[in-house]
């Protein structure tokens, strides 16, 4: 068997087409992806020019003296019209709506320009402009008149979006709902403390504004992107290894090679272990150099510590194992149908598929569940989950479950593979 293993790696070596496409390609993917989507990966945020037009119709003054007029001619009791009049001098519709698009965070996403009507409806079309936000006449009223007396449908705001700017337009949308939503919130508490006799809610005025959010603390160290897709890049190109390897066998079996050995007297099984021995040495050397060139050149695992180390090697020899498994049934595979068929659709189809399944080219928290799931249980992808849980810092208990899943498969494709393996010669 170590006589299999030495040729097998020796003939690797020596093919040069085969060790750029190993070792050269992932690698230039790994810097290509890992700079181009940064942002993405790393969290950081995306650099946006946020900027909008902002139109005026509405008379703040004359809205609010239509609503304190309406207060006064009620039939409410004289406490409550008080408390009204004194609530719907002090709030200012236009003072919450500035504070919003005046606020530090929003002016981080860019800037507005206060214009007429004309002159924002012209720089939409001339896409001069990402958003025209346009607050309508009779604004203050309609917001007051909801709020104090719930009467009316309430105030609307308009926004127009340039076509040239989706994803501004999309997030300016995002921020006028929140807003939106956080008024009505306020509106109905109000409402409700009101008809309790109560005045437990405060309206929000520029004198004691509120502000509110919700802030995410990650539970462990976030991931860089060239982290990502260097076990990304590392976990699909290991797949053609295993494809490598089985092609070779079935070259060894159309030359009769595998004949005479087996003629010699060496169990057919020992041959193919030998390959899966093969495969998952190459597998594990394919790692080592993908993951220490991209630590020389980008600094990719700089400064980590051994303990990181010493896990990182114990997925490795895992995954490792578990291509040996792959190469073992491809050859099989291969052997039984007498020809390339299999490893050609697994390099051809299947490779692309797991990798996508896998998040080889973008987490796959971006997607459906059922695809989250399925992409856990490919080799590539349980791979890939135990390397970011353990670049995160988490501890074993967090990836232990990708190394069993690991595990798992790597038995089930031993068991097929020398199962169905031909225990006779070939000719």
């Amino acid at each position: 068997m170590g006589n299999f293993i030495k040729k097998d790696i020796l003939i690797l070596v020596r093919d040069r087409k085969e060790l750029a496409i190993l070792i050269l390609m992932p690698f230039i993917l790994i810097a290509i992806l890992g700079f181009a989507l940064g942002n993405i990966i790393n969290g950081d945020s995306v650099t946006l020019d946020l900027n909008f037009a902002l139109v005026v119709e509405d008379d703040e003054a004359s809205g609010r003296s239509k609503v304190l007029e309406e207060i006064d001619q009620s039939q409410l009791p004289g406490e409550v019209k008080a408390q009204l009049l004194q609530a719907a001098a002090e709030i200012q519709p236009q003072a919450m709506l500035r504070g919003v698009i005046d606020s530090e965070k929003f002016r981080q996403l860019g800037s507005y320009q206060e214009l007429t009507l004309e002159e924002g409806k012209r720089a939409i079309e001339q896409d001069e402009a990402a958003v025209l936000l346009i607050v309508p006449e009779n604004y203050t009223y309609n917001m007051l008149r909801k709020m104090l007396l719930d009467s009316g449908d309430g105030a609307r705001l308009l926004v127009e979006s340039s076509s040239k700017y989706p994803l501004s337009s999309g997030i300016f949308q995002d921020v006028m709902e929140s807003f939106s939503r956080t008024v009505s919130y306020e509106t109905a508490l109000g409402q409700i403390s009101a008809s309790k006799g109560q005045m437990a809610v405060e309206w929000q005025t520029t004198e004691s504004p509120v502000h509110g959010g919700v802030e995410f603390i990650p539970s462990f160290d976030p991931i860089r992107s060239i982290q990502y897709y260097t076990f990304g890049m590392a976990v699909m190109f290991i797949m053609y290894a295993a494809t490598s390897i089985a092609s070779r066998a079935y070259n060894e079996k159309e030359n009769f090679a595998f004949d005479r050995i087996v003629i010699a007297g060496t169990n057919p099984l020992a041959y193919l272990a030998g390959k899966a021995i093969s495969a998952a040495m190459l597998v594990f050397l394919q790692l080592i150099v993908l993951f220490g060139m991209s630590t020389l050149c980008f600094g990719t695992f700089a400064g980590k510590s051994l303990e990181f180390w010493l896990a990182l090697l114990l997925v490795m020899a895992v995954l490792a194992i578990c291509m040996g498994g792959l190469a073992a049934l491809l050859t099989t595979l291969n052997f039984r149908a007498e020809n390339y068929r299999s490893t050609q659709i697994f390099g051809g189809l299947f490779v692309t598929l797991l990798s996508f399944l896998g998040g080889s080219f973008f987490p796959t928290s971006a997607m459906s569940e059922a695809i989250s799931y399925l992409g856990g249980w490919t080799p590539n992808g349980a791979a890939l989950n135990a390397f970011v849980q353990i670049t995160q810092g988490a501890g074993m208990e967090r990836y232990l479950d990708f190394i069993v899943r690991l595990l798992f498969l790597s038995g089930s494709m031993f068991i097929v593979s020398f199962w169905l393996f031909p225990r006779r010669r070939m000719f």
